[in-house]
């Protein structure tokens, strides 16, 4: 009998020392389960691109491109489709994508690429885009018996850039969205929007070197794309010239 205790006492002790093991074992897996975090799934993201409207789904129809199919970072302030313009009506009922010539789009996405690698704190801010020839007769019989009626083109003499999806109205806005100062407001229709005289309306005190310089950023970033600038407007650009359009494109008459 005495021998055989030292053996049954070894054998609880093995029995012992594998039970402490398996619990230790398992410390690790328990603390991993306390580790892991649930977290609820992530809310469905939101749609920044609404389904198109009725005007909206013509001109993609006849082959014109959304900005933001191609660079959702660019900012649209469609600047009709709201009272806050010239006129001061609503131009554009349904109308509030920026949709382009596709050649257009392209070389705008591209002066978008080009700004925010150079100034990762700005963004294009396109202000009006292709226009129907529809609203182009209603802004021109708005201001016919004006002298305003030499900016707005007649479209009985001819279809203006807007008209193709030819022609670009944009500004530059920091990451927040506020405008950058240009001296003039869009569409001020006085010396003050003029490109051919900036040096002068610096001179004078009549833009300042601020608003100087964010109108050359602009205009570099753009013509870089090979767009046309036109003098009397800092805001507008285009893919070609109106003649060049008006014999070569098909206005966009909905």
């Amino acid at each position: 009998m005495t021998s055989r205790r030292p053996a049954t006492l070894l054998l609880v002790a093995l029995v012992l020392l594998l039970c402490s093991c398996r619990q230790q074992a398992s410390v690790p897996e328990a603390d991993n389960e306390a580790d892991t975090v649930v977290t609820a799934p992530p809310p469905p993201p939101q749609n920044p691109n609404p389904a198109d409207t009725p005007t909206e789904s013509k001109l993609r129809a006849l082959g014109l491109v959304d900005i933001h199919d191609l660079d959702s970072s660019i900012l649209v302030n469609l600047a009709y489709a709201s009272p806050d313009n010239f006129l001061g009506c609503v131009l554009y009922h349904d109308l509030h994508k920026a949709f382009f010539l596709p050649q257009l789009a392209t070389k705008i996405a591209a002066a978008q690429s080009s700004l925010r690698r150079y100034r990762p704190d700005l963004t294009l801010v396109i202000l009006d885009a292709a226009r129907p020839l529809s609203v182009q007769r209603l802004m021109f019989h708005k201001v016919q018996s004006t002298p305003l009626n030499i900016y707005v083109a007649n479209p009985v003499k001819g279809p203006g850039l807007h008209n193709y999806g030819a022609a670009v109205d944009a500004t530059l806005a920091d990451t927040n969205g506020n405008f950058l100062p240009m001296g003039s407001d869009f569409d001020h229709f006085g010396p003050e929007s003029h490109t051919n005289n900036e040096q002068e309306l610096l001179s004078s005190g009549r833009i300042t070197q601020q608003e100087f310089d964010n109108r050359r950023l602009l205009r570099s970033i753009m013509r870089q794309q090979g767009l046309l600038h036109l003098h009397s407007e800092w805001w507008h650009f285009s893919l070609m010239s109106r003649q060049k359009a008006n014999q070569t494109l098909t206005p966009i008459d909905i």
